[in-house]
């Protein structure tokens, strides 16, 4: 393991092992820690979300019933979605794993990661608020927190008064969270695609290097290249076209930010008759007006991508899901309380085998 990710766990773990020492401490001033979770409540932003449901009252009534139709919609899609990831899968003679976690700094980028997750949750949780007291339901906390190196925010309506309230206004509540997330999605995407034109590739990055290919030890994960044999291209289809005219033995010359590298070609993989490498890589990009505008561009598409995506997996049938909530109220409403409850943990087992298999995508040679 890398000592870079020993020292990031051992920081992680401190801070814990310190903020479990201090829990006493924290929780007079309202903090709760329990393990690897860390919860900050108050009610000083209850006034605020009231005042939020207010205004543009019937709008917001509006956004609540469209988001049951929306949710339901949404249910659908990701099953369907999950089950067809498995189906392509098992054609492949490689299956590749079609959902991960979302960790900034792991699976996803750091900063690009935490800006997208907190606007996520800030985004969902508000909106169950809103809806909350659009639909008369009291608000007992709203708050902040940390799992582990994740952020977390939350509404907490009033219990009782959740549990009075019609399975309609129940079911408005639960599918507020995700509407929201598809809403500011699809914005951003539109503004993706408005700044997309000031977004040009320049060369490709390389993501990692295999092993006992020509490009080992001369060329390094993060190096930028530019040109092959004084050709220059700006992504990653050019630099496939100009490297598909090399055969094995062949010597290129790659301009890179590091300067120039030589190498002599392997047979590719995939057609003995193609020169090799050994790189993974993806197009570098870069902007027509400033380096401002690249930060900007990716903190609005790891928005846009997130609140999509993980609000498309919170509409899943899993109990504890807002998806699992919705079809548990909506069954609740023809079934009995016992049958419903069985048919919840039935279709919270099945969307769970689906995300481990898409997860897992190995499991399918077992099976």
């Amino acid at each position: 393991m890398d000592f870079n990710l020993y020292l990031i766990l051992f920081m992680i773990l401190g801070f814990w092992g310190v903020m479990n020492y201090l829990s006493p401490f924290l929780k007079d001033r309202g903090i709760e820690v329990a393990g690897f979770v860390l919860l900050w409540r108050t009610e000083r932003s209850i006034e605020m979300i009231d005042n939020i449901s207010r205004k543009m009252g019937r709008l917001w009534d509006y956004f609540a019933k469209a988001g049951i139709v929306v949710s339901l919609l949404g249910s659908i899609y990701v099953v369907y979605y999950l089950i067809n990831s498995i189906l392509e899968m098992k054609e492949s003679t490689e299956p590749v794993q079609s959902v991960t976690l979302a960790i900034p700094g792991l699976t996803i980028p750091l900063w690009y990661g935490l800006i997208g997750l907190i606007t996520l949750i800030i985004v969902h949780e508000f909106s169950h608020g809103i809806v909350a007291r659009r639909e008369n339901i009291p608000l007992k906390s709203v708050g902040a927190g940390v799992f582990l190196v994740l952020p977390l925010a939350f509404v907490e309506p009033k219990e009782e008064e959740m549990k009075k309230a019609s399975p309609w206004s129940r079911i408005k509540i639960y599918g507020a969270g995700s509407t929201a997330n598809f809403v500011l999605g699809l914005v951003t995407l539109l503004l993706l695609m408005l700044l997309n034109p000031l977004i040009v590739g320049d060369g490709i990055v390389i993501k990692s290097v295999q092993e006992g290919m020509p490009a080992y030890g001369v060329l390094e994960e993060g190096m930028i290249i530019y040109e092959v044999n004084g050709i220059p291209f700006h992504n990653e289809k050019e630099f496939a076209e100009i490297m598909a005219k090399f055969k094995p033995g062949d010597e290129i010359v790659l301009k890179t930010n590091k300067g120039e590298r030589k190498m002599t070609l392997t047979e590719n993989p995939e057609d003995p008759n193609r020169g090799y490498i050994g790189i993974f890589l993806q197009t570098h990009l870069t902007t027509k007006y400033g380096k401002f505008l690249l930060p900007v561009y990716f903190s609005i598409f790891w928005i846009s991508l997130l609140n999509i995506g993980i609000g498309l997996m919170n509409l899943l049938p899993i109990y504890l899901f807002d998806g699992g909530k919705i079809v548990k109220e909506l069954m609740e409403m023809k079934l009995s309380k016992k049958l419903s409850n069985m048919i919840s943990v039935a279709l919270t087992v099945i969307c769970l085998i689906l995300l481990l298999i898409n997860f897992f995508p190995k499991i399918l040679v077992i099976l």
